[in-house]
């Protein structure tokens, strides 16, 4: 009987996957695991486990995930995926916000086993660290923190070196030594023909694939299986601290104590990441809480929002407290002021990776509980900033004169977006977070580095901040399990209709968008902006990729 196209196809699909996992058996050590969809149930649960990202909203099944442990094993699963038709993807850390490290239908090359502590070594002369692709950051900032140095690493514990630095890698040291992509000094590569190839400055001059590399978007140029970084001097002290206007109260975290204008917080945090006299503060991060408004009541500049200051501050105690007390004395008055204490380059007995900062970057459910009640029994919960959550996020950066250049009146129109009828009363309460990360970029580093645009792919070196807009849910192990039966999704459409609300803000004095952020329906040339063709040029010239293998959503080409 004749097959019908359909069922030709399939048993063609069939026969490739047949051939790809024997041609796998032929090349690959028998140490290397991996996962297949199908076989018992038990099985095929285990690799729908498998198969999970950092985004909980996002599900996908890929045929074959192959957790390759070197160069090689990169190397020979993605030659076997070419030689038998088969897609492939790439997953390192895990955090891509729309999942494109992973897809149905694919083979995945799974690099989390790249990453063993003893892997990252320091040239000792040049201080060069050559780091794994898939090592995290509470194991590599540790690592890297033993020797006494450091590079310009992010703030959440779980996200992996490789995406971050190709984004760029914006964290607590970029006012001070900028995005991390710019001390990308060399990277191993699995070119589209399958060969391994090294790029490395060389006499002052960067290769135009390791340029595209430093920022020009994580999988579009080849498979990374190795980055060579350029360290700093990890200084002796550092400080972090956090700085609350408006804060919650504790058994009503929907109720805010109003007390500042967010208008007042936000102009003063501009400006002290625009002075020439605060290079002390490495890196800064203001987050403000989205609130809900009635629809169509004008909101008056006297609007306050719950309100975060965190800061990374290189120096002693008493440098910071002057620092913080010239700037926010009088009717800025905070809340609440935390300092974290003086602590040395390791950070006393306890690793650096577990000092990371997530709080910057997340709401912590966990927090919101522990205040709901009156007494704590029991061994207290574990922080849920660092782990896999439901989410969508957006993203968009401020021009270098600031929100209200020109009187633009780009203040006002923020804070019109974080005041919102599609958020309701009682969402935190349920978990449901909505809310703004401002990201400092503006700092001693880019002011001194003029030219940083030919030094790397990155294409907003000249930005004040990044602005991300987050919308989360779900942040615990009981939530994420109840499924349909959670109360949170009755909620989380109208916090979703947030997002894509604020993705069309008119905004004054904004633009672009911060591919670590991404959003998959932001076209991939805001992204890139003026580097965009380049980046392309690149591609097509250096890649070996006709058949565009190194692909997703928002990858180049």
């Amino acid at each position: 009987m004749k097959l019908t196209a359909t069922k030709t196809t399939r048993e063609q699909l069939r026969i490739h996957v047949q051939h790809f996992l024997k041609e796998l058996q032929a090349c690959l050590p028998t140490t290397v695991e991996i996962s297949k969809n199908w076989g018992n149930l038990d099985e095929v649960f285990v690799h729908n486990e498998n198969s999970q990202i950092f985004n909980r909203r996002l599900q996908f099944n890929p045929f074959v995930i192959v957790y390759c442990e070197k160069t090689s094993d990169v190397q020979a699963t993605y030659l076997a995926a070419k030689n038998n038709n088969l897609p492939i993807k790439v997953r390192a850390g895990g955090h891509d916000h729309e999942g494109e490290c992973i897809g149905t239908n694919v083979v995945l090359i799974d690099l989390s086993k790249m990453s063993k502590k003893e892997q990252v070594i320091v040239n000792p002369i040049t201080k060069v660290a050559h780091i794994p692709p898939g090592i995290r950051f509470e194991t590599l900032t540790t690592a890297l923190a033993d020797k006494d140095v450091m590079i310009p690493h992010g703030t959440c514990a779980t996200v992996g070196i490789s995406g971050f630095t190709m984004g760029g890698g914006w964290g607590p040291w970029t006012r001070r030594h900028g995005m991390c992509c710019e001390h990308l000094v060399g990277a191993t590569v699995v070119l589209g023909d399958g060969t391994v190839q090294d790029f490395d400055v060389s006499e002052g001059k960067i290769p135009d694939i390791l340029w595209a590399l430093r920022g020009g978007g994580a999988m579009s140029y080849g498979i990374v299986t190795e980055f060579r970084i350029q360290t700093f001097p990890l200084p002796p002290i550092l400080h972090r601290f956090e700085v609350v206007w408006n804060p919650y109260e504790d058994f009503n975290p929907d109720q805010l104590q109003e007390n500042v204008p967010t208008l007042k917080v936000l102009k003063k945090w501009e400006a002290i990441i625009q002075s020439t006299q605060t290079a002390q503060l490495t890196g800064t991060n203001l987050k403000i809480n989205a609130r809900p408004w009635q629809k169509d009541l004008p909101l008056p500049p006297t609007v306050a929002h719950n309100c975060v200051f965190y800061g990374y501050w290189q120096g002693d105690e008493k440098s910071l407290r002057k620092f913080l007390d010239d700037n926010f004395f009088g009717e800025l008055r905070p809340s609440e002021i935390t300092i974290a204490p003086p602590t040395g380059a390791n950070y006393g007995t306890r690793a650096y990776g577990l000092h990371l900062m997530s709080s910057w970057d997340r709401e912590s459910f966990t927090k919101i509980r522990l205040k709901m009640t009156t007494t704590v029994q029991g061994t207290p919960l574990q922080p849920d900033e660092d782990q896999p959550a439901p989410h969508k996020i957006t993203s968009r950066l401020v021009s270098k004169n600031g929100l209200d250049a020109n009187r633009a009146n780009g203040y006002q129109k923020l804070l019109e977006s974080l005041s919102s009828d599609l958020l309701e009363t009682g969402n935190r309460r349920l978990g449901l977070f909505n809310y703004v990360t401002l990201g400092a970029i503006v700092g001693d580093y880019y002011l001194q580095h003029k030219n940083t645009h030919d030094a790397s792919a990155f294409p907003y070196p000249d930005k004040l901040y990044t602005i991300q807009y987050q919308c989360w849910w779900n942040e615990e192990t009981y939530q994420k399990n109840e499924f349909q039966n959670n109360e949170v999704y009755n909620r989380t459409n109208k916090a979703m209709d947030w997002i894509e609300r604020c993705r069309a803000a008119d905004i004054p004095n904004t633009s672009g968008a911060f591919i670590s952020f991404k959003d998959s329906s932001i076209p991939t040339e805001t992204y890139f902006a003026q580097n965009y063709h380049k980046l392309i040029a690149i591609k097509e010239q250096y890649a070996r990729d006709p058949y565009n293998h190194f692909r997703s959503r928002k990858t180049i080409l």
